[in-house]
């Protein structure tokens, strides 16, 4: 994810503009380079500061650094880096300090006297780690002095973008994410879309629990309301990296699709501005175009409800109209004796929203409501505690279908 530093934008009057990047030969080159630097750097296993270094060396020749520094932000996210030691590095700190301590003043070099050095007081300690035949160099006892610091980690592989325009393409993706961190709202509008399509989405704002309203237009059209982090009390930074993450999928749609979000910008987040994005600007998403994936509170719950005993038959969320024009998809459907019910998982929420959300949603429809995703601070009104079903972090299976015996109405046809 872009920091606020290495955004690039536009701001005209109310609108807001990100400065995209295109695929010429001077950028594609200049991916390729960083590239073959991430590279090297896993390969060889470099510490975060020597690729920290490297990549410094490299915006020297770059006329617009901003955008190489977006670039290595992007491939450096994409690392893992591990503290390598053969001991933990606060531990390996003491005993080298007190073998110091008990030798006596070090010499800084090698030479005529007698005093030793630090090299020999950290050969000492690696010949008391030997394992399995193998004694650790003092250089390598060195290093792992310190390798629990943050530049001291070393790369040990990485994933993400494997080629120039792939890279680029993930850069310009990456600047709608940054914008969209500060967002208050979010308006989607799909051009008459497939159905595949829609369910797809749904998928993955579910997978992201973020807070989303649907309307199905007269032109057959569908239009989602998404609200913004800007709107919460509470965890507004953990559901800002939510919906800037779930924008990729917006990307995946195969259809024409609008989208138009109120940015608050400025230091202090006071300045409104729109931002306004279309099909039509040529992003590339980098998610796998599967739709199929799938939240572990959703898979905890299926592993559970197998292992019941119960008639109930466990299926899809399966569409429902909600009439004017409104419809939503749950994530679960269950039948039993020409009986229907539904559940639905709510992901993060506030008081308003979870009422509107109980009041809009048909009766044999059952809401999972997660203690630790609340964006409120105070207690929910009682009035509304036996429209859901609250958990931690497992969805009882039990207590659901006990609930689905008093909500299931009948099929009709």
């Amino acid at each position: 994810m872009l920091t606020g530093e290495l955004i690039r934008v536009r701001v005209k009057k109310q609108s807001i503009y990100p400065s995209f990047i295109k695929l010429d030969d001077r950028r594609l080159e200049r991916a390729e380079a960083l590239l073959n630097l991430i590279d090297q750097a896993t390969e060889e296993h470099w510490t975060r500061g020597e690729l920290t270094e490297a990549t410094r060396e490299l915006e020297g020749t770059d006329i617009d650094h901003k955008i190489t520094r977006g670039l290595v932000k992007l491939l450096i996210d994409g690392c893992d880096f591990e503290t390598i030691s053969p001991l933990p590095p606060a531990e390996l700190r003491w005993l080298s300090f007190r073998t110091a301590a008990e030798t006596g003043p070090l010499a800084r070099h090698a030479g005529p006297t007698s005093r030793r050095t630090a090299h020999d007081v950290l050969t000492e300690l690696a010949a008391q780690l030997e394992h399995n035949g193998s004694v650790p160099t003092a250089e390598v006892m060195a290093d792992a002095l310190y390798a629990d610091l943050k530049e001291h980690q070393r790369i040990q592989s990485r994933k993400g973008p494997t080629n120039p325009e792939a890279l680029l393409h993930r850069y310009n993706v990456a600047l709608v994410q940054a914008v969209l961190l500060k967002a208050r709202e979010l308006h989607l509008r799909l051009k008459q879309p497939e159905p595949k399509r829609v369910r797809q989405l749904f998928r993955y704002l579910k997978f992201f629990q973020l807070m989303y309203r649907v309307h199905n237009l007269e032109s057959g059209d569908l239009a989602i309301h998404v609200d913004g982090p800007q709107s919460l009390l509470k965890q507004s930074t953990r559901y800002g990296m939510q919906l800037a993450t779930f924008f990729p999928a917006v990307v995946l749609q195969t259809g024409d699709w609008e989208l138009q979000a109120e940015v608050l910008w400025g230091r202090k987040r006071k300045l409104k501005k729109q931002l306004e994005l279309s099909s039509q600007d040529g992003l590339i998403s980098h998610y796998r175009d599967t739709g199929t994936w799938r939240s572990q509170i959703e898979l905890w719950f299926e592993e559970r409800f197998a292992k019941l005993d119960t008639d109930w038959e466990l299926l899809p969320g399966q569409p429902i109209d909600l009439g004017e024009q409104q419809m939503m998809v749950p994530d679960f459907t269950f039948r039993k004796d020409n009986r229907i019910a539904h559940l639905d998982i709510v992901g993060y929420w506030r008081k308003n929203y979870l009422k509107t959300r109980i009041e809009r949603t048909p009766s044999h429809v059952l809401l999972a409501v997660s203690k630790g995703l609340s964006g409120e601070t105070k207690a929910l009104p009682k009035t509304i505690q036996s429209r859901f079903l609250s958990f931690s972090k497992v969805i009882p299976a039990k207590d659901v279908v006990e609930r689905l015996e008093e909500i299931a109405q009948p099929i009709t046809l």
